[in-house]
């Protein structure tokens, strides 16, 4: 078999594996050869070219629901758009990245483990808060916002969005999910933050059909 040592696709092969045997044994009880003997070929070796711990590949599974940084960047090179927008397309991102969602499907029961929960938070809030705290500055400048606090701000946003939509943690229905989201949209246009404007939601409207009706040929 050729080494793959090197590619993106061996990272992926090792992550998709290991979440697998965190959903199905538990992560205290998965051990590194448990997930050699999950991969087709790959050494021990292999895994610890790219995770130098079964902490690092938990921290791995766990990035994949954050958008890449390469998406962001796009994001932040974008000079049509304020800072709000910035902010409503990763907010769009974080929802209907097809990355972030096949990682979602497969991690899903992962959130009743307290361990991967809060390695979720801890990177949500790394990654994703100062970058909000930047769009709304920017925002703040440019006059698209007019927001106080940005930096508490930036990670209220993050708390809110990151936990409370997680059925795995806060159980729904489809109409339960619509009257959070219109609460949500309720409480940032009190503290004048349109993140979730009416053609925002019409989007996520939009893109949650889309969701369904791909799950539905599936």
């Amino acid at each position: 078999m050729v080494k793959r040592y090197d590619t993106e696709a061996t990272v992926q092969d090792i992550l998709d594996a290991a979440t697998r045997l965190f959903v199905e044994k538990g992560y205290e009880k998965t051990t590194i050869q448990d997930i050699v003997n999950a991969l087709d070929g790959l050494s021990r070796g292999a895994i610890y070219h790219h995770f130098r711990s079964k902490e690092e590949i938990i921290d791995g599974v766990v990035r994949r629901r954050i958008p890449d940084s390469k998406y962001i960047e796009l994001i932040n090179r974008r000079t049509d758009l304020n800072g709000l927008e910035k902010m409503q397309h990763l907010l769009l991102e974080t929802l209907f990245n097809k990355e972030v969602g096949d990682s979602y499907q497969l991690a899903y029961s992962l959130f009743d483990n307290p361990k991967f929960f809060m390695l979720y938070i801890m990177n949500s809030n790394e990654v994703l808060s100062p970058q909000i705290e930047e769009y709304i500055k920017e925002g703040n400048a440019d006059g698209s916002l007019n927001v106080a606090y940005p930096k508490q701000i930036a990670e209220m946003i993050v708390l809110l969005l990151g936990t409370w939509f997680i059925v795995a943690l806060f159980p729904n229905t489809i109409e339960t999910f619509w009257d959070k989201l219109y609460a949500a949209k309720y409480m940032f246009d009190g503290i004048k933050v349109d993140l979730l404007s009416d053609e925002i939601i019409e989007k996520i409207i939009n893109g949650m059909k889309e969701k369904e009706a791909e799950n539905g040929k599936n």
